[in-house]
């Protein structure tokens, strides 16, 4: 009896060993070996200044290395497109191009759903102070900007997921409005 549960406990402490360790390394290996492709996403804009919030929704994709589109079809056509160095903007017929280098804010915005679409901690870094927590199944990236200047307009950004998936992607800002834009 007691050689079987000393067995037990040693294939115990085997598995325990053998299961990766959740850290935020595994989360941006898990989120880097996530295929390119396009979910439907409903965001909610929350407003101080509004009793209800601001809802809207379309398609959101992402094609590996770097281009991230936000098509929003309702309540009305509009679509964001970050692609190399800029970001167009496309709203009633008209398009609007931005460098990214010239805008530090926006810069920060495309580094933070590039670097989570892609598993890429490296440009997280560059603009964020990273804390990881849950379990791989349920877990939340919390990213809060380095730079004061951001920090002025965006407290902490919050994505959260399951596994190399993500869920769910809040933008806190300074001033107490937020938004909260679900995948799937």
């Amino acid at each position: 009896m007691r050689r079987a549960g000393l067995a037990i406990l040693l294939l115990v402490a085997g598995i325990a060993r053998a299961a990766p360790v959740f850290d935020l390394a595994r989360l941006m290996e898990l989120l880097a070996a996530s295929p390119s492709g396009e979910v439907p996403y409903v965001e909610k804009k929350f407003s101080a200044l509004l009793s209800e919030p601001v809802v809207s929704s379309g398609t959101l994709s992402y094609r590996r290395p770097d281009v991230v589109e936000k098509n929003m079809q309702a309540p009305r056509q509009e679509s964001l497109r970050i692609a190399g160095g800029e970001i167009t903007v496309t709203r009633n017929g008209t398009q609007k191009r931005m460098a990214l280098s010239g805008e530090p804010l926006l810069a920060a915005f495309a580094a933070s759903l590039r670097g989570v679409l892609s598993g890429n901690a490296a440009l997280l870094d560059e603009y964020y102070r990273l804390a990881l927590g849950g379990t791989e199944g349920d877990w939340k990236l919390e990213m809060t900007p380095i730079d004061e200047q951001i920090a002025r307009y965006v407290e902490k950004i919050v994505v959260s997921g399951s596994g190399g998936r993500v869920r769910s992607i809040e933008v806190r800002e300074a001033g107490g409005d937020r938004s909260v834009l679900t995948v799937g």
